[in-house]
């Protein structure tokens, strides 16, 4: 008597190929499954950041902003300025008026 696994040994190398493919679409898809635990990383809060108004732009004073709004990236808004509408809850904007001057800071 043959044992199972001997069975599928001896299975036409075109079957085999399928069972194999079958197999490695199947696994990637069980772990997929699997719930994370990984902390949700905390948005952008511009409530946090409202007292660098009135202050002048500089880099080191986008990165001061952006660490506190909690923010990944920080986006300078120019006056006239050409700027994409997509809305990213990751970042910080901050405005300024035609001499540097911080006017605005929101997230988005």
């Amino acid at each position: 008597m043959t044992s199972r696994i001997h069975q599928a040994m001896c299975l036409p190398r075109s079957t085999q190929m399928l069972v194999t493919s079958g197999l490695l679409f199947i696994a990637p898809a069980c772990g997929a499954a699997q719930p994370t635990t990984a902390p949700a990383q905390q948005a952008c809060a511009a409530n946090r950041v409202q007292s660098f108004m009135g202050e002048a732009y500089s880099l080191e004073l986008a990165d001061r902003a952006r660490r506190a709004a909690g923010a990944r990236e920080v986006r300078k808004i120019e006056p006239g300025g050409a700027y994409t509408t997509d809305l990213d809850a990751d970042r910080l904007n901050i405005e300024v008026d035609r001499t540097g001057i911080v006017t605005g800071l929101r997230c988005g």
